[in-house]
């Protein structure tokens, strides 16, 4: 690489004190996560959602620091580089505590904090350009970083590799004890501190930072462009001519997985138009110009293609978050390509620029696709319900399984379809407002069969239930019991196992009786903060406080059934 071609000691030590005085947020937080990682290797009891703050904080506020540092080191004025990156850093601070606050994130939670991490790594290389007219000091900054970040990984790698190999070494020969805290202590140190500090010490930085010269194109990266990139290309992209031609003969509509093949394709392209720009600017290599200048008017007619095919699949089966992504992504390669033909390839900057823009609007925020598509789906839903005269929500299970079967079958098959993807994928929060907790979704095809789907469904409770425990009327003893049962057939929905118990000189047997329903309104999914009350199972003789369980029903109509709780006997 060439950022490694001057490698001496005393340059690279005269480097990390440059590195240390330009990232110094950066390195601080790189520290405290190391040491914090470290602490917890070590046995240091930090409560869960703290440590998803210390290290969720540490590692992005790592990456915005760096962001920050170049953007703000062009600034004119001191102060106003300093008030910026004090206040980004703040409300970053604000958001990530504020995350730290969920147990589990929803699917929109999700994306979001995933686009806005996304969006803040690309901002490494986009961001200290956004003024400039030129993408050739870009495109050089970009090389030499990407540079940078896989020689930081492959040094910090091997270092890693070395150290262990040595520790390891030292308890072969020498028979010298070697904890195993170490070996996750080394890697720990050099890929989560060293590596990123080396990769720091090679970003470009003043002149270095701003380089508009065209540099000298490796010939080895232009033999691979030419003999193996851009013939898979092409070999792409007449396979998909040829199965476009395919369908206007037999006048049929493509199916759903050409959209991931054009996807395919068109990655492809801007990735040649990226490695191959630097021949933009040179005179001559005649070949590259003609193959690049027209691939984005080749590749029109395949985002048709593919326009058509994810048209289909939202007529045929509605929106999902998916689908809606996979039309934005279709839209901006449109955008992509005819803003490559009028540019003429000359500009890159706007492309990675316009993805992060377009990512993150469409992923934060109220406005953004799981957002919509969990509002659209629950109006479609409470539409049907109102179309049958339902105006009192939540449904209970009974209610709900009464509506689907007197409604019209196509309507209650399409409403459980798009309530079982809310509650797949959103959670069963998402459907709380129309459907209570005993509400059975995704069971159309089994409602023949009493409403019961397969699957796997859990509850626990609160612990510690024994010591604060009073008998109920009529009880003598109380004791823990557990139970478990494999293979048992369901009989109608009734769940059905033995209790058996010697505590405290009880040696009876007891058989209880519950209904699926009645364990699936439990289930802790359902209720994610932990805010369902146990299960209490009455069979007349006995009572069982039920603390915990996993029931899972097979394809067979058999079930397994194992836990535990409290016992009340006469």
């Amino acid at each position: 690489m060439s950022i490694l071609k001057n490698f001496s000691l005393s340059e690279w030590l005269r480097q990390f004190g440059r590195s240390i005085r330009r990232f110094p947020v950066s390195i601080l937080l790189l520290a405290f996560l190391t040491c914090f990682i470290l602490s917890l290797s070590h046995g240091a009891n930090v409560p869960e959602k703290w440590q998803f703050f210390y290290i969720f904080y540490a590692a992005t506020g790592a990456v915005l620091g760096i962001s920050l540092q170049l953007l703000t080191e062009d600034f004119k004025h001191r102060i106003t580089a300093i008030l910026t990156q004090l206040l980004v850093h703040a409300a970053w601070l604000g958001i990530s505590i504020y995350l730290a606050q969920f147990e589990r994130f929803s699917l929109p939670q999700f994306i979001a904090v995933s686009a806005t991490v996304v969006t803040m790594v690309l901002s490494v290389f986009l961001l200290c350009f956004y003024r400039k007219g030129d993408d050739v000091p870009f495109w050089n900054f970009s090389v030499r970083t990407f540079e940078a970040i896989i020689a930081g990984g492959l040094i910090g790698g091997v270092l890693t590799l070395g150290l262990i190999l040595f520790a390891q070494s030292l308890e072969w020969l020498f028979g010298v004890d070697v904890k195993n805290s170490v070996f996750a202590d080394i890697p720990t140190v050099c890929m989560v501190f060293l590596a990123p500090l080396l990769s720091m010490n090679l970003i470009p930085g003043g002149e270095a930072k701003r380089v508009a010269q065209v540099q000298p194109y490796s010939g080895f990266l232009k033999g691979v462009v030419q003999y193996l990139f851009i013939p898979l290309l092409l070999l792409y992209m007449v396979t998909l001519y040829i199965y476009a031609a395919k369908i206007l003969f037999s006048w049929q509509l493509p199916v759903g997985w050409v959209s991931y093949l054009v996807t395919a394709c068109m990655v492809g392209l801007v990735a040649v138009i990226y490695l191959t720009y630097p021949l933009q600017h040179e005179s001559g290599n005649s070949f590259f110009k003609t193959v690049t200048r027209w691939l984005p008017l080749a590749m029109l007619p395949l985002l048709a293609l593919m326009t058509v095919a994810i048209g289909r699949r939202l007529g045929d089966y509605g929106i999902t978050v998916s689908r809606l992504y996979l039309l934005v992504f279709n839209i901006w390669c449109y955008v992509v390509c005819i803003g490559l033909l009028l540019t003429r390839n000359k500009r890159i900057w706007w492309i990675p620029a316009l993805f992060a823009t377009v990512l993150f609007l469409i992923s934060v925020g109220p406005q953004s696709i799981p957002n919509i598509t969990q509002r659209q789906l629950l109006g479609e839903a409470r539409k049907a319900f109102a179309a049958s005269g339902i105006k009192q929500y939540p449904l209970t299970g009974d209610q709900y399984d009464k509506w689907l079967s007197g409604v019209d079958p196509k309507v209650a098959a399409s409403i459980d379809a798009k309530l079982q993807y809310l509650q797949r994928d959103f959670g069963f929060d998402s459907t709380r407002e129309l459907l209570g907790k005993d509400a059975i979704v995704g069971n159309i095809a089994k409602m023949a069969r009493d409403g019961v789907e397969e699957g796997t469904v859990q509850g626990f409770y609160a612990d510690g239930l024994i010591d604060n425990i009073e008998l109920p009327q009529g009880f003598t003893r109380v004791s823990m019991a557990d139970f478990n049962c494999d293979g048992s057939p369901m009989v109608g929905d009734k769940v059905s196992f033995d209790v058996k118990n010697s505590a405290l000189g009880d040696v009876g047997t007891y058989h209880f009786e519950v209904s699926y329903k009645q364990l699936i309104s439990r289930d802790q999914d359902r209720n994610p903060n932990g805010s369902a009350e146990p299960l209490v199972i009455d069979n007349g003789k006995a009572i069982l406080l039920v603390d915990r369980f996993s029931f899972t029903l097979l394809e067979d109509r058999t079930y397994n059934l194992y836990g535990g709780g409290i016992l009340f006997t006469k």
